[in-house]
């Protein structure tokens, strides 16, 4: 019987993890995974509840932090960040009245190189980072 509740808690857990996605509840499918396969092998429930309990915590002490870690790689953290890497053709370059400007999503942008090389209309730029309300690009060649 008991390999059959361990059986339902590690499936519970792995479904609330999908539904979540928050990296809780995975840990305690481990631990029920482990509880189910000391009650195949006839390991009394006193047993396996307390073990059932301990992975668990232990695999969310050990692997919660590095998995979160690992899994917000690539996040953009706003949605001016989002074009970081992007290509654009400039609307204007350095010799114009304003400066070099890129259009994005429909808003006009002022844009510099990092070490102040001039820029002409129609150059192909990628940008590289945000400083202020100026993106930082680099002429692609």
């Amino acid at each position: 019987m008991w390999i059959y509740i361990w059986l339902g808690v590690t499936a519970a857990a792995l479904i609330i993890e999908f539904i979540t996605t928050e990296m809780v509840s995975v840990w305690f499918a481990g631990g029920g995974l482990v509880a189910m396969i000391l009650a195949i092998f006839g390991v009394d429930w006193y047993v396996t509840v307390p073990v059932a309990i301990v992975v668990s915590f232990a695999l969310m002490l050990a692997f919660r932090k590095l998995v979160m870690k690992k899994l917000s790689k690539g996040e953009v953290k706003t949605n001016a960040e989002s074009v970081f890497g992007k290509e654009f053709i400039l609307l204007s370059g350095t010799e114009d009245e304003g400066g070099s400007t890129i259009k994005i999503n429909g808003v006009v942008w002022d844009v510099k190189t990092e070490d102040d090389t001039p820029l002409k209309k129609g150059d192909r730029v990628r940008v590289l980072n945000l400083e202020g309300n100026k993106y930082i690009v680099e002429e692609v060649k």
